[in-house]
């Protein structure tokens, strides 16, 4: 790959969204956690899109959502993830090179496809998510390309990343080489089943290595087991990092120390979808971010774009 400064690198699972329109009966039904994402099988997505009307395919996946919204506000980005050598992967691919995100990894061969994540939307725009991770799931330290994150000035992590067998250390390898060449960490929590299942891990991240944690409310709370939200202001105050905080329709809160930035939440005349919400919030403050701007300047940006994002299906604008 040709050295080249980019102003952010995405770590993510390579994940495929196939959006479909479906109603609550079809949620009991399937037996599925309505509003929540569930890890499944080969078979069970194959199963579950078969019964279901496709609205669309999107190149998605959590990280890369925020990267490809970056790069649409003329960011310079890259990603790195893994897809297999199928027409999913080809087409995750093209997604990105469509958006001139680089695709910083190859295509690999496996007995794993593309994962892939079947959105089903009820008719209250609330999301229900199953999710084959695939080969994105084997993610492994040598998939990690040295050049593009010390060439990064932030490297962007996902939360989701923790349920993968290797990534771990594949993470441990980019947060070391970012650190090493002086440039900072960006961290989504992702989820409240993945803060439950690694809290302690995620926990030493936040506190010791990333430089801007994004969550929600009830993220925020899981990760530190306190009941208020006013609870965490207190411990994480005490940081000299940046969190931002969504609050859903109270907006968005960032916290920098004992600086406490509150951001209105915007008008929204048509929810139809809130995936990718959190995504694009982080897409807008980072982009902010990078731009400059102060805190308060980032937060309206998050929230422009999240509430953007909720009026059109998927996670891309």
């Amino acid at each position: 790959m040709v050295s080249q400064e980019f102003d952010i690198v995405g770590i993510g699972n390579a994940i495929v969204d196939v959006i479909s329109d479906v109603n609550d009966e079809f949620i009991n039904q399937q037996e599925l956690r309505k509003g929540l994402m569930s890890l499944v099988d080969l078979d069970t997505i194959k199963s579950l899109s078969n019964k279901i009307e496709i609205k669309a395919n999107v190149s998605g996946g959590s990280v890369a959502n925020s990267i490809v919204a970056l790069a649409q506000n003329n960011i310079k980005s890259a990603f790195i993830g893994k897809v297999g050598k199928d027409e999913v992967g080809n087409s995750f691919i093209r997604g990105l090179e469509k958006e001139r995100v680089v695709f910083a990894n190859q295509a690999q061969s496996d007995e794993s496809e593309t994962g892939r994540c079947l959105v089903m939307v009820t008719p209250d725009a609330q999301r229900t998510m199953s999710t084959y991770l695939g080969i994105s799931q084997k993610l492994k330290s040598n998939d990690i390309n040295e050049d593009v994150i010390a060439q990064s000035k932030i490297t962007y992590l996902e939360g989701y990343l923790w349920d993968l067998d290797d990534a771990q250390e594949a993470i441990k390898k980019a947060i070391k080489i970012s650190k090493k060449a002086n440039r900072l960490v960006a961290f989504s929590v992702s989820d409240v089943f993945c803060i439950e299942r690694f809290r302690e891990s995620f926990l030493n991240l936040v506190n010791n290595e990333a430089d801007i944690i994004f969550a929600n409310e009830e993220e925020i709370k899981s990760l530190y087991q306190k009941d208020s939200l006013d609870d965490c202001l207190k411990i994480i105050s005490q940081h000299d990092k940046i969190f931002a905080i969504t609050l859903g329709e109270k907006g968005a809160m960032i916290v920098r120390k004992d600086q406490c930035v509150k951001i209105k939440a915007q008008q929204i005349e048509n929810l139809v979808d809130t995936t990718g919400a959190g995504d694009l919030f982080a897409a807008g403050f980072l982009l902010g971010y990078i731009n400059g701007e102060n805190l308060e300047q980032c937060g309206n940006e998050g929230v422009i774009f999240a509430s953007k994002i909720i009026q059109i299906y998927g996670a891309r604008l």
